[in-house]
Order: structure tokens, then sequence, then C-alpha cells
């Protein structure tokens, strides 16, 4: 699948682009310099800085197995995640989690690097959750397979699991392995309008709490709409909707066309902004976030996973270093996905992102001894997943 050419940004003058076409030729290329950093189409750029030599995976692509009866399946790390809906969707499977970035051109291994998780996170988990297995190339030019190809797979360490939001710092990545659910039957979306920050927030904690086990729970402060996301067999939602419509009489409304919301939130496209920031939160912080925020030109918020995580678009270097002290001011920390410049802003202190930074220093030393890759351009990514 050839990606437009914006998804792939040209590397810096001081960077070498090493694209690889077989596993071994991955291998050599890791082998070959002295530090590496492996990306796939750079849908994320803030993320792959360094003065690294790139190795891209994009070349490495294709479903190498699917066992649709065992609901798993497994791709080689270059692999467009658009091709792999596509292909689960054909047999009526998918990625619950909602992959973030897909329609830009994220790859498989891109989506594992960056820890990223879309809306759907908040039923069934996050990326992490769903995989298996994974088959990467150590700091020290070594293959190691770690995980497996089955569900049912209890043997050694969860290595696979370390991966997941490491940014490519402990190996690169060749091949992974994930398991998949049975798409709904049916789906359906609501809208709560909420007057105020705090009512939403009591809102969605209220649905977060209720029996009705929603897919999703997300909250535009602007127009100040609760989204809401069922699925199902038809007749259940109908009979979920008309509970919450109960609940809430005259301020719950359908919401046609749903999908494009959900699209939009996972595409990150939040407007005209060149710079969008994932802020893991509690709920009285978003309700923070929000109010401070909600006047604020060029910026725009989306809440999602109940409250629990608020996506900033901002446009303007001026307006980033504001967040950035907005966000030290309420002890947040926020990983920059798009964007220029430094991919870490916000809090930095904290005794549980200290043991956070002495975890992930333990797992680099011992999966990467010689420092072929860069180190963690911050401290706190895997403790903040």
């Amino acid at each position: 699948m050839n990606e437009p050419s914006e998804t792939r940004p040209n590397p810096s003058e001081d960077q070498t682009l090493d694209t690889p076409e077989s596993l071994e030729q991955l291998r050599d290329a890791v082998q070959s310099s002295p530090r590496v950093l492996a990306v796939g189409q750079r849908t994320k750029p803030p993320l792959s800085e360094t003065d690294a030599t790139l190795v891209c995976t994009r070349r490495l692509s294709g479903i190498t197995e699917y066992e649709p009866s065992e609901f798993t399946f497994t791709a080689l790390a270059g692999t467009p995640l658009t091709e792999i809906t596509d292909t689960l969707a054909q047999r009526g499977q998918y990625l619950p989690f909602d992959p973030v970035l897909a329609g830009a051109g994220s790859t498989l291994g891109g989506a594992v690097g960056a820890g990223l998780s879309g809306s759907g996170r908040f039923r069934y988990g996050g990326i992490r959750d769903f995989l298996l297995g994974a088959k990467f190339i150590s700091g020290e030019g070594e293959w190691i397979e770690a995980g497996g190809k089955v569900v049912k797979n209890a043997a050694g360490f969860d290595i696979p699991k370390l991966l997941v939001g490491s940014l490519g710092r402990y190996g690169v990545m060749a091949e992974l392995t994930f398991k998949v659910f049975p798409q709904p039957v049916a789906q359906l979306s609501l809208g709560i309008k909420c007057s105020t920050h705090e009512l939403a927030r009591q809102r969605m904690a209220r649905v977060a709490k209720s029996r009705w086990e929603l897919f999703a729970i997300d909250y535009q402060p602007d127009p100040g709409i609760v989204h809401l996301r069922l699925g199902g067999p038809p007749q259940a939602n109908d009979q979920i909707a008309e509970e919450i419509q109960t609940e809430w009489s005259g301020e719950v409304t359908n919401i046609p066309l749903s999908e494009s919301i959900w699209a939009k939130t996972s595409e990150l496209n939040f407007g005209p902004h060149d710079t969008v920031l994932k802020v893991p939160t509690t709920g009285p912080k978003m309700q923070q976030l929000c109010e401070t925020l909600e006047s604020a030109e060029g910026v725009t918020l989306h809440a999602s996973l109940a409250g629990q995580l608020v996506w900033i678009a901002v446009s303007g270097n001026t307006r980033l270093r504001s967040i950035d002290t907005l966000l030290q001011s309420l002890g947040l920390s926020g990983l920059m996905v798009r964007g220029n410049g430094t991919c870490w802003l916000g809090s930095e202190n904290g005794a549980g992102m200290a043991i956070g930074s002495q975890m992930q220093r333990a797992i680099k030393q011992a999966m990467d001894p010689t420092a072929k890759f860069p180190e963690l351009p911050f401290p706190e990514l895997i403790a903040s997943q």
C-alpha cells in the first residue's frame, strides 16, 4: 500500500534513512550502525526525533499468518494498520482499541512503539492487552522471539508488553502477533448535552459505573457533549439507549453517522492545529483542563476513556508554552504525538514517576546493554501509558 508522502517526513540532514527489504537486511542495518532507531511511516514525528541512524521498516510489510478461527494474526512491523483492519473486517473481526492514526498511514510496529490507543480502550483495554508475541532485534544484534502466537500462553516473562510505548528504544521490532475480537453485530452512538464541564464529569462517572458496559465514553467540551458508543445486538442497543434516555430525559440524542465521530478522534483530527498532545488525567483534572482552556484561542480539547485521557490540539508555539506551564501546575504530563519540538511537556515530578523512571533505566540496561538505541526522550513514558 502506497501512503501519501506527507505521512513520511524527510529525515533531518544529520540523519541517514536506511530502508531494508528483508529481515536479514534489517538485522544488517542494525548491526552496521553505532546508533539506530527504527521508524515506520513517521506519522508521529516528535517521537522519532533523534541524531541516530533511522532504519525504516515500511518495506517489511504484510500479514504472515492469520487464523480467523483462533482470532489471531501475525504481521511484519511495517504493515499499514489499514491493511490489517481491512483484512480483519472481511472475516467480521477487528482490533477493539481503535488504532490511532491508521488513516494517516501508521504501521503496526509504530502503533506498538508509540503505545497509543483510541476510544475503544475504555471497554476492552489498550494495544498492550492485545499484543501476544514479538520477534525483534536486540541491541547486541540478536534475534529475540518472545511471547507466543496463541491466546493461552503463560510461558516465561511477558516481554512483548515492554515494547509497548518504548518508542523503539528497547529493540527493533520485525514481526508482531495480536489477538482480535469479533465485530459487534451493530453499534449505536448517543450524545448527552452537558451545560458544564463538572456535569459532564459526573455523568461520565455515572455511565462508567453502570451495568450498561459501553464500548466508549468520550467528551467534547465544545459544544459540551458526552459521546457514548454502544455495541451488540440491535435490540440490546435500543434497550440500553432507552434506559439512558430515561436517565437524562430530554438531554440525550441519537447521533447519526456516528462512526465519523469516532474516526475523527482516532485520527486526532480535532481541527486546523499543528500539534496534538496526549495527557493522562483523572476526572477532576480533566475538568480543570476544560475550565482553564475553554476560552483559549487556538486550542481544542477532547476527553476520552470517561475522562481519564485528554487530547489537546494546539496551534502556535506561544500557546504551547502556556499549555506546558498549565500542565506543570496541575502535576500532569503531556506526550506530543504530532507537531515539532520536544515530545514531553508538563510535570516530571512525583514518586510514581520516579519509580517508573528507575524501572525504565533498569529495563533499558537489560535489553540494550550496548546502548545501540537512543535513550528514552523522557523518563515517564511507560508509566504514563
